[in-house]
C-alpha cells in the first residue's frame, strides 16, 4: 500500500526539469499526471477540490530546491520558584 500523497510527491520529483519552466506558481499534480499552473496557492487548491471528489491531490509551489528548516529542542530554561 503506498502513502498518501507517495505518487504525487514522485511525479514532482520527477518532473522537476520540466516544471521549472514555471519556477515560482503552483503545480496541481494527480498520481503521475500535471493538472495545470497557478499563481496562487488558493486556486490550485480550488480546482484540486472542485476536480477530484476524493480530495487527493498535491499542490506544491515550484522551486529548484527545497527550503529547509531546522527547530532544536535543546531550549536550555531556567526554572524560577
Amino acid at each position: 500500500m503506498t502513502k498518501l500523497l507517495e505518487i504525487e510527491i514522485q511525479t514532482y520529483n520527477e518532473k522537476l526539469p520540466e516544471l521549472l519552466a514555471h519556477a515560482g506558481k503552483f503545480v496541481l499534480i494527480k498520481e503521475t499526471e500535471v493538472i495545470d499552473y497557478f499563481d496562487a496557492y488558493a486556486d490550485a487548491l480550488k480546482v484540486g477540490y472542485e476536480k477530484f471528489d476524493d480530495g487527493v491531490f498535491l499542490v506544491k509551489r515550484i522551486a529548484p530546491s527545497e527550503t529547509v528548516a531546522f527547530f532544536t529542542r535543546d531550549i536550555v530554561t531556567e526554572c524560577r520558584v
